[in-house]
């Protein structure tokens, strides 16, 4: 009872949010119209933004909206990361409230970097096998190389059904030169299209995987799926981000299509980890 009573204050607390700019003698809005307004500004639209938001970055665009509105911008980092939960479903809010003073404490503040290591995209896709739709989720990750470029590569394949392995071993050529084909560090913002015009260049397509992406289960048996047309690129369906860049904590962020405040990408779920426990998560995530 507790638990339910502290959720649906939490829930109060983000549905008040964002508050309506404050109408002049010739400003006027329907209260349909306020309601699309403000829905429109607490929503995540992009991950660059919950990155900001849970940062408290003084980039964010909800702090730009209160900005332009001449609002001061008065919420603290432990507000903005309360206002990332996705508060569909239930929560344990003492655990919830330990996770936030984790990332929060004044001694040791915790924040997200998208350039850092730890943390990765779970793409689940639709593919075509033999001319037959099969599910395959894509593990990437984002990788800063030497001339401080970034792109996202894959790391790891998870077929829903099992792809026929390759006859010999994979090893594919390491493409060098300015040409190399790779996976823009923006694409995720767009659900990675551009795969589609990625993995039908069978000549670039080395270029789009990660160093040890060959060492990990099925990935042979994926490349040679490509390599050969048997297995074809239609869309990217959903995509679920998880995040092991708090210590000690491990937490996974989706995205939610819906006319209210609480929506676009939001956290699905936090769960406390020791060392040992998020290296056996990162292992299974990346089929190791």
């Amino acid at each position: 009872m507790i638990d339910r009573l502290s959720n649906a204050l939490v829930c109060l607390s983000v549905c008040l949010f964002v508050h309506l700019p404050r109408c002049g003698a010739q400003q006027v809005f329907s209260n349909d119209d306020g309601i699309r307004e403000a829905n429109f500004a607490a929503r995540v639209v992009l991950m660059d933004e919950f990155i900001r938001r849970f940062n408290n970055d003084s980039s964010s665009e909800i702090r730009r909206y209160y900005l332009s509105h001449r609002r001061p911008f008065d919420k603290t980092r432990e507000q903005l990361i309360r206002s990332l939960f996705n508060y569909g479903m239930a929560w344990d809010s003492v655990e919830l409230e330990r996770f936030v003073r984790r990332a929060t404490n004044p001694e040791n503040p915790e924040k997200l970097g998208f350039l850092a290591d730890r943390w990765y995209a779970e793409a689940r896709c639709g593919f075509l096998y033999h001319n037959a739709p099969v599910e395959v989720r894509l593990i990437l990750r984002v990788q800063l190389n030497p001339d401080h470029t970034a792109e996202w590569v894959i790391a790891a394949v998870k077929p829903a059904l099992e792809l026929k392995e390759a006859a010999a071993e994979v090893r594919p050529p390491v493409l060098t030169g300015k040409r190399r084909l790779f996976i823009q560090p923006a694409a995720n913002d767009t659900y990675f299209a551009e795969l589609e015009r990625d993995f039908a260049d069978k000549r670039g397509l080395p270029g789009l995987f990660d160093s040890q992406f060959f060492e990990r289960r099925s990935s042979g048996a994926f490349y040679s799926a490509l390599m050969s047309d048997q297995l074809k690129f239609v869309a990217v369906r959903e995509i679920k981000y998880h995040y092991l860049q708090v210590h000690d904590w491990i937490f996974t962020v989706e995205n939610f299509d819906r006319p209210t405040r609480n929506s676009g990408w939001l956290i699905t779920s936090i769960r406390p980890a020791s060392t040992e426990q998020r290296l056996d998560y990162e292992k299974k995530l990346l089929e190791e």
